[in-house]
């Protein structure tokens, strides 16, 4: 009789698990490039159009990832929504969500706004997470993915014609790719997000740009190299990846050299990226 008790007490408790409505931790939804906080230490803004990652307690949940392209808006029995506009989602876990902020997240002519964000985790809602939206909010993709380690800078070694990454030649075993620091002078391209919106304008959960060249190009950031200003060709989205701007530019030829020269963006409307930035190889 205790014995059928205790199993049915567990039984009971394994349930209760799988039905706990899920929750957004505070200040949860982070830049999924630059994983920025704000100076209390929670969520900074984010932006239209940006990647970001939902932290918090999502029981239930198994990991998933999308696999296709257009993203859908559900993944794994998850929905997320900005202000009830459903976001395209990338990958699901039962602690991090990542999303696709919609575009339309913030009202036509504003800057900012606060939205309230919400994961439906199998019909069960949590409670709102209230996140700010502003116009651009950059944030660079590194390895490892925290936004302050090395960018992934990628350009073909004048050396030897191999493909590469800016980073010390002894980072290419941690890295998992060929890796070099780049010449001065050289030609290469990084990943961001949460440059704001795209010309001609490009759909949610969207990978493909219908403009006549292929390319859909957000307004041209400032990128600074070390301090110095380098020259961008292009700033816009990457192909086939919904949210991830790619900038292509060339290293200053006075850009300083070192195995860890901050890489950083700011965007026309003044959006930085953090001074403990990420960093590039340069020689």
């Amino acid at each position: 009789m205790i014995r059928s008790i205790r199993i049915g007490v567990v039984l009971i408790l394994a349930v209760a698990g799988l039905c706990a409505q899920p929750s957004i931790a505070p200040g949860g939804v982070l830049n999924n490039g630059s994983y920025a906080k704000g100076s209390n230490g929670l969520g900074s803004p984010v932006a239209p159009g940006s990647v970001v990652a939902i932290f918090g307690s999502f029981n239930g949940v198994t990991l998933t990832s999308a696999d296709t392209v257009p993203l859908s808006t559900n993944l794994g029995g998850v929905t997320v929504s900005f202000n009830g506009v459903l976001a395209p989602l990338y990958f699901t876990s039962s602690g991090q969500t990542n999303a696709e902020v919609p575009f339309e997240a913030l009202p036509a002519g504003q800057t900012s706004a606060t939205v309230n964000v919400v994961v439906n985790v199998n019909g069960t809602l949590s409670a709102p997470e209230q996140t700010t939206i502003v116009s651009t909010a950059p944030g660079v993709y590194t390895i490892p993915p925290n936004g302050q380690s090395n960018a992934i800078f990628i350009f073909v070694d004048p050396s030897d014609h191999v493909v590469k990454i800016a980073a010390p030649t002894s980072a290419s075993a941690s890295i998992g790719y060929p890796t070099a620091p780049v010449p001065r002078g050289t030609g290469g391209f990084f990943y961001a997000t949460g440059l704001g919106g795209l010309i001609p304008p490009v759909a949610d959960g969207s990978g493909t740009c219908n403009a006549s060249t292929g390319l859909c190009q957000a307004v041209t950031p400032t990128v600074l190299v070390g301090g110095i200003t380098a020259a961008v060709a292009f700033a816009g989205q990457a192909p086939g990846f919904p949210g991830i701007n790619q900038v292509n530019m060339t290293i200053p030829q006075n850009a300083p050299t070192g195995n860890a020269v901050p890489l950083q963006i700011q965007t026309a409307d003044g959006s930085f990226t953090t001074t403990a930035a990420a960093t590039i190889a340069i020689q």
